[in-house]
């Protein structure tokens, strides 16, 4: 068994001053200006395309980084330069997480891709779960997903809540339930694609910090997607749905699933935040500092 180490090897060190230099150069002299502004910074998330910071090569190192911290060491640097304009840059990989816990090789393929685009046109990505009446209790979605068998359609209705990037995605990945009885083993995820009727952005947010974060609803009215674009698939999730209705298999969530592979990150943002906060309060001491002393 190889041994469990946190130390950063030689290219997470270099990562680390690469992103570094990043938040040095770009992120922190434009945070104030997106923060007052309370827009998502696209010229911000352009630029950290065009270095190869937001895209699909970056996603799938990360991703497949054994040790896990390529990922957390990224979200580190980015959090420091500023929460918000962080949060802007990191927030479709919610969604990539998404596809990639509950879809097969070829939906990642053909979806995660879509969640960022390219350096030339950059998309985003929206992962959809929490709702007005189930914020962290992920067992009582109301969102229904109804499968048309005619159609080889699902039929999605309800309100999401608090969503990164909702409403302004290109890809919205929406956790819905299939079998409300079932609670949240009932329940499954659901890509929409780009410009599908029915989906809507309702309020945005107006929020006390990471305000360059675009956070609002996202309502689905009779939005209707291809068969395909079932997480998984239709005969995966009839075999799973059978086993726990016959009570022989727990399972897991499929928003449990995307939370559990991201919440390291949410750890390495909450460092961030901490470092920031210190940087900024040794900052100021320095300066009451030299004050006094010209003072006297």
């Amino acid at each position: 068994m190889a041994e469990f180490s946190l130390a950063l090897n030689d290219d997470q060190l270099q990562l680390k001053d690469w992103v570094h230099q990043f938040a040095v150069d770009t992120i922190r002299p434009a945070a104030h200006e997106w923060d007052e502004k309370e827009e998502f910074p696209w010229p911000v998330v352009q630029e950290a395309a065009k270095i190869g910071l937001y895209g699909l090569d970056f996603i799938m190192n990360a991703m497949a980084d054994p040790s896990g911290l390529t990922m957390v060491v990224a979200i580190e640097e980015m959090f420091w330069g500023d929460a918000g304009i962080g949060m802007a840059i990191m927030g479709s990989g919610l969604a990539a997480a998404g596809i990639a816990g509950n879809g097969t090789p070829e939906q990642m393929m053909e979806w995660v891709p879509q969640c960022y685009g390219t350096p030339d046109d950059v998309k985003l990505g929206a992962f959809c779960v929490s709702e007005p009446d189930a914020g962290s209790d992920v067992s009582n979605l109301r969102t229904r997903a109804i499968y048309d068998e005619a159609n080889d359609e699902w039929v999605l209705n309800g309100t999401k809540a608090w969503i990164t990037n909702g409403g302004i995605a290109n890809v919205h990945v929406v956790v819905a339930a299939v079998d409300p009885e079932l609670k949240g083993r009932g329940q499954a995820s659901f890509v929409i694609p780009p410009g599908t009727k029915g989906l809507s952005q309702g309020q945005k947010y107006l929020k006390h910090g990471i305000r360059a974060s675009h956070t609002a609803e996202v309502v689905l009215d009779n939005v209707r997607v291809p068969g395909r674009c079932l997480l998984g698939g239709k005969e995966k999730l009839d075999a799973k749905l059978a086993r726990y209705r016959e009570g022989t298999s727990s399972g897991k969530q499929p928003a449990m699933a995307t939370f559990e592979a991201t919440r390291p990150a949410v750890g390495a943002q909450a460092l961030a935040l901490h470092a920031q906060r210190m940087s900024t309060h040794l900052t100021m001491q320095k300066s009451v500092t030299r004050s006094a002393s010209r003072s006297s």
